[in-house]
């Protein structure tokens, strides 16, 4: 099959430090493609990242009616931030983002791996994708070399597959293998929980943003580049980086990650009765340990991985040899996903959450979503509400491994009543009816992380609000409130506030998102391995890459922009206060463990929360409180002509 998309781009002059300084935008409709200079006073008002991909997508927004999430007029977005590619321990974090699937409204997923870089190394900042593809295409990125072209070889196969194809057919002419970023067959077939993946195992997992491209019949996207990414004060930051090199060899956090991975938390998270446990019903349980960091090292690790230029290696490698659940080597399930198919479903299998974790990373398969959808269809089946004629003759009682893995099988295929789960649990539960909603821990229809609110109610009211549904990441909360990062210099943040108390969560949350806009969302720090500095060494290392002059309360003031960017996409796309909810099943008190009698007070946070931002009634920004961070456009969708 001919392609008509073939572009020789030159490069724009552009004083880097840390960007590309181009954004590339191709209509895979009609193939054409253009090339944006990046302009570096717009850089520094969004920073980069999420700050990028909001702002574009409500300049390209303007005033039509928002697209469906699968219309081909729905933009996607692919941008990183100025720290993605620079060499340093724990920045390789970049963003995508559209409309999501899943909940219908905004969403953006924030990813690892190796595929930011080399895109930073073709020369591009971001990805603009819009239009959808008369057959399956794949987009190859080369320098300035730019081409649709035919992905039929590469439709229907797995991401593992697809990946190994698409890497061994382009290692010539160049000994440089490229990265490969790809969904599988779940996203083909529009599966509303479907990924994107690069390498395997680096995933945008959540909001189902693989459906989106697999509607614009887009397999992948394969980039190789050839330039350098320098620094802007290249011996400043070089200083500060042998400074900082004590700071990770030393720290425990740093130790225990390189160690055994985010597994970690298990024993952790078991103390604080932070483990979801039988679909949130339990907060403790005496078989733990059987899928904690001893027991996954001693059964399914071979080894551990990182992303580009992190020394931290956090990444996990898994397999399992024998029994009815082997599963090649390759990416090993984190916290979340053995959370999620092991106490969430009361499985203590440990090769069985593997080889679901694997069966998940082929598909392409959001493994929070996957698994607590699971363990909902459990919980619908041991309360009579499903029955052996719904599940295909599956006995989904609780801890049935095998049950589990094959259908987490059938979800992949959309198969059976796969395909109905495959929709997620939020519709699924609309299915079956009233009595299921009651059993769903989902917010704006996206189901929520394996940590748990009545552990520590400031993490609720970071659910509650999340434009995107229920996140753990969408701000720093629930880390700072964790004790996972410290941040002496904002006071908001430094406060020991008593996790099991409502009070002044309302305030911690807001800084915690300003600036975790900023650390995560823009510049590209990682939650993990970057937690091990304060405010004033991130904000170093950003300066010293990008030659500006960024004080705290600037970046501060700016990762507040895009928070309102993202709270007013998301009411663009219809959210309103309704929506700012916790699901009834994270406020029921436990009886015993560790968070005996604990329930947020989420409706006490939501009033605090709504006069501190200065949303309405309604949930909407007010006006003059985005007029004076520079978003009247966004005031006027929302509100109407000023007077």
């Amino acid at each position: 099959m001919a392609m008509s998309a073939t572009s020789s781009t030159s490069p724009a002059p552009f004083p880097r430090g840390g960007y590309a300084g181009r954004l590339l935008a191709v209509d895979l409709t009609t193939g054409a493609v253009r090339v944006e200079p990046l302009d570096r006073a717009w850089a520094r008002t969004h920073i980069g990242g999420l700050g990028f991909g909001a702002r574009r997508y409500l300049d390209l927004l303007g005033d039509h009616p928002p697209a469906a999430p699968l219309d081909p007029a729905n933009t996607f977005l692919i941008m990183t931030g100025p720290l993605t590619g620079m060499r340093l321990h724990a920045v390789a974090r970049w963003t995508v983002a559209s409309r999501s699937p899943l909940t219908g409204s905004w969403g953006d997923a924030n990813v690892g791996g190796f595929f930011g870089a080399q895109l930073k190394a073709a020369g591009y900042d971001g990805l603009i994708l819009t239009g959808a593809a008369p057959a399956p295409v794949y987009l190859h990125l080369e320098d300035d070399r730019v081409e649709l072209r035919d992905a039929r070889p590469y439709w229907g196969l797995d991401i593992y597959a697809a990946t190994d194809a698409l890497v061994a057919d382009h290692r010539a002419p160049s000994a440089r293998a490229g990265e490969v970023l790809v969904i599988g067959p779940a996203g083909e077939k529009l599966a509303p929980i479907a990924t994107i993946t690069n390498r395997k195992g680096h995933t945008a997992g959540r909001g189902g943003l693989g459906a989106v491209w697999g509607s614009k019949n887009l397999k992948a996207v394969f980039v190789r580049g050839s330039r350098p990414l320098p620094a802007a004060h290249p011996d400043r930051l070089q200083a500060l980086r042998q400074e900082l090199e004590p700071l990770y060899r030393d720290s425990i956090l740093i130790q225990t990650l390189r160690a055994v991975g985010t597994p970690a938390h298990f024993d952790v998270g078991a103390l604080l009765g932070d483990v979801p446990i039988k679909n949130w019903q339990l907060n403790e349980w005496d078989r733990l340990d059987e899928i904690g960091p001893s027991a996954y090292a001693e059964q399914i690790l071979t080894g551990n991985h990182t992303c580009y230029a992190c020394g931290v290696a956090c990444k996990r490698q898994a397999e399992v040899t024998a029994g009815p659940f082997r599963s090649a080597r390759g990416p090993g399930p984190e916290y979340e996903t053995v959370a999620a198919f092991g106490p969430l479903c009361l499985n203590a299998d440990l090769p069985s959450i593997a080889r679901a974790n694997e069966l998940c990373n082929r598909y392409g398969l959001d493994t929070i979503s996957c698994g607590a959808t699971v363990a909902f269809a459990i919980d619908c089946f041991e309360n009579g509400l499903i029955t052996e004629r719904d599940t295909g003759g599956l006995q989904l009682t609780w801890g049935n491994a095998a049950a589990i893995v094959t259908l987490v099988d059938r979800i992949g295929r959309l198969e059976g009543f796969g395909a109905l789960l495959a929709q997620g649990s939020a519709r699924a539960a609309a299915a079956i009816g009233p009595a299921a909603e009651q059993l769903l821990t989902t917010v704006r229809g996206m189901e929520a992380p394996m940590h748990d609110p009545r552990a520590g109610h400031g993490y609720g009211l970071a659910y509650a609000v999340s434009p995107r549904g229920a996140c753990h990441n969408a701000s720093l909360q629930f880390y700072t409130e964790s004790g996972s990062i410290y941040l002496p210099e904002l006071d908001a943040l430094g406060a020991d506030l008593p996790e099991m108390d409502s009070a002044g969560k309302a305030a911690s949350n807001v800084v915690a998102q300003d600036y975790g806009m900023f650390f995560a969302h823009c510049a590209g720090f990682c939650l993990l391995g970057a937690a091990v500095l304060d405010a004033t060494q991130a904000v170093a290392l950003v300066n010293h890459v990008t030659g500006f002059d960024y004080s705290l309360d600037e970046v501060c003031r700016l990762g507040r922009r895009t928070w309102f960017l993202k709270r007013g996409l998301a009411n663009l796309l219809g959210a309103r206060v309704a929506d700012d909810r916790l699901p009834p099943r994270l406020l029921q008190p436990l009886p015993g463990g560790p968070t005996a009698g604990s329930v947020p007070d989420i409706d006490l946070m939501l009033r605090e929360f709504y006069q501190l931002r200065g949303l309405d009634a309604a949930g909407l920004p007010r006006r003059e409180v985005l007029e004076e961070l520079d978003l009247a456009d966004l005031a006027r969708l929302l509100h109407g002509p000023a007077n």
